[in-house]
């Protein structure tokens, strides 16, 4: 029989059979690398080269009703995310875009404005690439950032009764593809979520010259599989608080229509783009004053541990352990 395999398995094939060199400060070998969304270069004199890269597929990745403009848009906001969780500025992009012979002028032409659109809005540019015919429409993009050693943001360094937070609102972009899915109609203010998601990148660079945050990521698989990152990275727990987490009236109530636990949605779905965050509590104030100003929602929502629990209390008073899962495209197929 076959065994399944998940990203996690993949990952872990690669890094068996992968090496590493000096320069690499952070990478697939490092024994919290595998943690982490990017790969880290030294450039010397504490500076650090940040490079990600992350893909969507027109099959895979973009639900029923996404326009070709969104697609190339989102294409560049995976990997504009993933520099903000870890706190470096973009200096540019490269893609590897693939096209079904079938493709319209008009359809590649709205994905090129949707790629150029999202690039400009985060202060960087698309400057190569390569191209090549598939089945389907890729577009496989690389981030590169810049940061300095005292100040990039690694899941690794979370400490006991550090503050966990999240930013924005969080479920809403799961229960949106989840009525793509179906088909069931949803006002566009709750469809924006999943179709034109934000990355937190101005926000992260501001929130970075704090020296207050312990640990980062980006909630795109689930709150659960960024805390399980985290807490795996940090070998650290969590207490999480069910009546604290940021899920929006609307998606409650729509969510209860349909039968669906918000709290699973927010937890397992992921797709909201927004950043996990651990705090020194000391300066929590000084993050939460300085999210006011810059008009951040920010939520704390629990407290990491020395246990290596990853639990959440409900709001029954319930502990109740958090499940290692979220979305994973390999096992996620409908």
């Amino acid at each position: 029989m076959t065994e399944e395999l998940n990203e996690i398995k993949i990952i872990e094939i690669f890094r068996r059979n992968f090496g590493t060199r000096p320069h690499i400060f952070m990478g697939i070998k490092n024994p919290t690398g595998i943690n982490e969304d990017a790969g880290v270069i030294r450039l010397g004199d504490k500076k650090l080269l940040v490079v990600t890269t992350d893909l969507i597929g027109k099959k895979t990745h973009c639900p029923p009703g996404m326009t070709p403009f969104q697609m190339g848009r989102k294409a560049v906001i995976v990997n504009i995310s993933d520099l903000a969780a870890m706190g470096a500025e973009p200096l540019g992009l490269v893609f590897s875009v693939g096209l079904p012979k079938e493709i319209s002028i008009s359809d590649l032409d709205e994905i090129a404005k949707g790629m150029n659109f999202a690039a400009e809005k985060h202060n960087t540019c698309i400057f190569g690439g390569d191209v090549n015919r598939t089945d389907d429409i890729i577009l496989a993009g690389t981030a590169i950032g810049i940061t300095k050693e005292d100040s990039i943001l690694l899941r690794c360094n979370a400490k006991e009764e550090d503050i966990v937070a999240v930013t924005g609102w969080i479920g809403g972009a799961a229960l949106g593809l989840y009525c793509l899915k179906n088909q069931i109609e949803l006002d566009h203010t709750l469809l924006k979520g999943i179709l034109e998601p934000e990355a937190r990148l101005s926000e992260s660079l501001i929130l970075t010259k704090l020296k207050a945050i312990t640990s980062a990521g980006d909630i795109t698989d689930g709150l659960a599989m960024e805390l399980h990152k985290i807490g795996e990275a940090s070998d650290k727990g969590f207490i999480i608080y069910e009546k604290q987490i940021p899920i929006k009236d609307e998606v409650k109530k729509l969510a209860k229509i349909h039968n669906i636990d918000p709290i699973q949605l927010a937890l397992h779905v992921g797709e909201d783009f927004e950043l996990i965050l651990t705090i020194n509590p000391k300066k929590w104030e000084l993050v939460r004053k300085t999210c006011d100003e810059i008009n951040l929602k920010i939520t704390n929502i629990g407290k990491v541990t020395a246990d290596k629990k990853i639990v959440m209390e409900t709001e029954d008073g319930e502990i109740i352990p958090i499940k290692k899962r979220g979305y994973d495209q390999f096992l996620n197929n409908s």
